[in-house]
């Protein structure tokens, strides 16, 4: 007998459906039995924010973990939303471009470039997209009808820049195109939602952009004979993840980078916990809720790469106690890793302590009022070995320039 493929993905949903029903409520949830003969992956992909160059990280930090890393996404590019067009976000930056006479790439995609001959195991990806303006302009590109002339400039992006600049002494206009077609081997699209609920016309518009990328990446595949990887970052809101239904364009995408970080903050109606694996104080705001959620609504284990946060929320003049009442001051904001060990975790007035249900450290201030929740080298283990037992593709971080000057958290990663 034969079945098709709508049938047979039917059934595993049906048998995937079957497992939350008769669902064990604790935490972490098993995997479904559907899912359960997939082995775990081994990808360690980290971002790598253009930004960082002025904050002293540069593309030279990453080499003590090249050889840990798997792939490194570089982020962001611009999306155009007057031209509906794909932009390099610094051009200096990015390719060393304000030079008149350079005819070579530069900037961070040279150096790029020298890393991978480098370390040939390596795969660049290169993000488009982001939180804030770059995904309101992703969704202004969709809705004004713009979405194919918006892929084929982003997909062109990945081999070659053309550089339209006024000679500064001529005041005529030149153009050059800096080429580095070795250098990307796909693209990661970083589509981001404000609030909590997503419109079933821009879910539509999202699919649709999808479905795009990946025609235009294949179209790439054959002119290089390489494949051309394409990879979605998701947010870790429940609401969200149902309502952009991510299992119908899975079969498109390699792996969803899903960003399990976040569930606290200065937005957040009390103190809570960054990214915990589980969370006693508010069970759905965690990182298996999320993951397990995929999974039941039909997204295979190996289409999930774990975010890991390379930075932690601090919250002034409260309590040590989830759920407690703080003030939004100076304090009360995002610190990378680094920041946090220096101010806190080394302070000698300061508790280092483990959150045995939630699998997560914090360091609790008494003298200051101040409550630090973050990711240590124990608690980035935990997620590597959580991974595995989920059957996920890999782990990715958030961002390189996070880490402590000795790559800490990174190095804790053992796949």
């Amino acid at each position: 007998m034969k079945f098709s493929m709508i049938t047979i993905s039917f059934f595993l949903f049906v048998l995937c459906m079957t497992h939350v029903l008769f669902l064990n409520a604790g935490c972490p949830q098993p995997v479904p039995d559907c899912y359960a003969n997939i082995k775990p992956g081994n990808i360690v992909a980290a971002y790598f924010g253009s930004w960082d160059k002025y904050g002293q990280y540069k593309i030279s930090d990453i080499e003590p973990i090249a050889n840990i890393l798997t792939h490194i996404i570089y982020a962001f590019a611009k999306p155009d939303a007057q031209s509906g067009l794909c932009d390099l976000h610094d051009v200096w930056a990015d390719i060393g471009a304000n030079f008149e006479h350079r005819k070579k790439v530069g900037g961070h995609f040279g150096q790029l470039l020298q890393l991978k001959k480098k370390y040939p195991h390596l795969k660049i990806l290169l993000s488009v997209g982001g939180g804030g303006a770059y995904s309101k302009n992703l969704l202004e590109i969709a809705t004004q009808g713009m979405t194919e002339r918006f892929v084929k400039s982003t997909v062109e992006l990945l081999d070659g820049y053309n550089y339209d600049f006024e000679h500064s002494v001529h005041g005529s206009d030149h153009e050059h195109y800096f080429e580095y077609e070795e250098l990307f081997d796909g693209l990661d699209l970083d589509f981001e939602w404000p609030g909590s609920k997503v419109l079933q016309e821009h879910v539509n518009l999202y699919h649709e952009m999808i479905k795009m990328f990946s025609s235009e990446l294949k179209k790439r595949s054959k002119k290089t004979h390489k494949k051309s990887i394409l990879t979605c970052a998701i947010q870790s809101n429940q609401n969200i993840i149902k309502d952009l239904n991510v299992s119908l364009i899975a079969p498109l995408v390699d792996w969803f980078n899903v960003m399990a970080y976040d569930f606290g903050g200065a937005s957040a109606p009390g103190v809570s916990l960054n990214a915990p694996i589980c969370n006693q104080w508010s069970p759905k705001y965690s990182v298996d809720s999320s993951i397990s959620l995929l999974m039941d609504l039909g997204v295979s284990p190996e289409k999930l790469v774990l975010g890991i946060p390379l930075y932690g929320q601090v919250y002034d003049k409260t309590q040590e106690k989830l759920g407690s009442s703080f003030e939004r001051t100076d304090k009360t904001r995002a610190l990378t890793y680094a920041q946090i060990k220096e101010q806190y975790i080394s302070n000698p007035s300061c508790n280092k302590k483990w959150h045995k249900k939630s699998h997560a450290p914090y360091v609790y201030c008494p003298d200051q009022s101040v409550f630090v929740t973050y990711d240590d080298q124990d608690s980035v283990a935990y997620k590597v070995s959580y991974a595995k037992d989920k059957r996920l593709s890999g782990v990715v971080f958030w961002r390189l320039s996070g880490d402590d000057k000795e790559h800490s958290l990174v190095k804790s990663v053992k796949i």
